[in-house]
C-alpha cells in the first residue's frame, strides 16, 4: 500500500509519496486521480520506474528539481519549484489540483520544497514544519530545519507575486511596505 500524505493549505495542495517503482506505480495512480494530481515532482536520482503510466493520466512530470538527500535546495530549484506552484494552484482552471512530491522515503527533500511553499504562502516556518511532521513522522532533519527557520518569504505565490525573478517593485515602494510592516509589528 502506497505511502501517501495530504498537505493542503489555502490553495495549495500537495501529496507526499515514497518513492513508487514499477511495481507499486499501479497502486499510486487511482489516489493521483482521485486527488486531481497534475504535476508530479521527482526528486531523487535515476529513474525508478517509468513515467508512461503517469502521462497516461495527464500527469506531468518534473525530473529537473533534483537536489542531494538530507540537504536544502539551491535558490534555482526554489525558483522552480515555486514557478510550478504559480503554474498549478494560480494560473491553471481547475479547483483542488494538487502537486505529487517524492524523493526516496518522502522525509526530507520532498517535505522541505512543501514547507517551502507553506512559507511562501503566509505560514510561520515552525507551523509549517509541525503541519508535515504531523503527517510525515520523522521528516526534514536538523540542516533542512535550520534552513527553513532561515528562509526568507520570497511573496512569489498567487495573485500577489512577484516577478519571476523575485523583484518587488521600487525600492520606495519597499520601504513603505518595511515603514508599514514595523508599525503594524510584522515581519
Amino acid at each position: 500500500m502506497p505511502r501517501i500524505s495530504q498537505i493542503s493549505e489555502g490553495n495549495l495542495h500537495f501529496l507526499i509519496l515514497d518513492c513508487p517503482s514499477d511495481a507499486t506505480l499501479p497502486d499510486y495512480l487511482p489516489i493521483l486521480e482521485e486527488h486531481s494530481v497534475s504535476d508530479l515532482v521527482r526528486i531523487c536520482d535515476g529513474s525508478p520506474y517509468q513515467v508512461e503510466p503517469l502521462t497516461n493520466i495527464a500527469v506531468e512530470v518534473h525530473d529537473n528539481m533534483k537536489f542531494p538527500d538530507g540537504t536544502a535546495p539551491s535558490k534555482a530549484i526554489i525558483d522552480t519549484w515555486l514557478d510550478l506552484n504559480n503554474k498549478v494552484f494560480f494560473d491553471s482552471e481547475g479547483a483542488n489540483r494538487h502537486i505529487a512530491v517524492h524523493c526516496v522515503s518522502g522525509i526530507g527533500r520532498a517535505p522541505v520544497l512543501v514547507a517551502i511553499s507553506l512559507i511562501e504562502g503566509g505560514m510561520d516556518f515552525s507551523d509549517a514544519v509541525a503541519k508535515i511532521r504531523a503527517v510525515r513522522r520523522g521528516a526534514l532533519n536538523k540542516t533542512q530545519i535550520n534552513f527553513l527557520e532561515s528562509y526568507k518569504r520570497q511573496k512569489r505565490l498567487g495573485k500577489n507575486s512577484s516577478s519571476k525573478s523575485g523583484a518587488s517593485g521600487s525600492g520606495e515602494q519597499k520601504k513603505k511596505t518595511g515603514f508599514i510592516s514595523k508599525l503594524l509589528g510584522k515581519k
